[in-house]
């Protein structure tokens, strides 16, 4: 019995390790916003100068802020987009972001 508790919480020891993985710098870009979502409490941010040739026209973001009311339409900012996942998708539960305003 004290054998099988043992292998038990040492399982849920794997399980939990496992399920906390760090956040990975994926990628930075900067934008402007294009929208404020205030009940979302959310930016929509147009990517300007993307670098390779899949971003050059400009992809439209919709970033989570935590005070909406910093940000005004037309404010450019730089956005460093961290993820704890390595799948190449926009998942908004797996990602986390920093932004930073950038000056004229």
């Amino acid at each position: 019995m004290k054998n099988k508790i043992t292998v038990g919480f040492i399982l849920l020891i794997c399980l939990f390790i496992a399920g906390c993985s760090n956040y990975q710098e994926k990628f930075t870009f900067t934008g402007t916003v294009e929208e404020i979502l205030v009940e979302e409490e959310m930016l929509v941010i147009k990517e300007y100068d993307g670098m390779d040739e899949g971003r050059k026209d400009g992809n439209v973001y919709e970033i989570p802020v935590d005070n909406i009311e910093r940000y005004s339409i037309g404010q450019k900012l730089e956005i460093t987009v961290f993820s704890n996942t390595d799948d190449d998708i926009w998942d908004l539960d797996n990602m986390k972001f920093d932004i930073k305003t950038v000056k004229n």
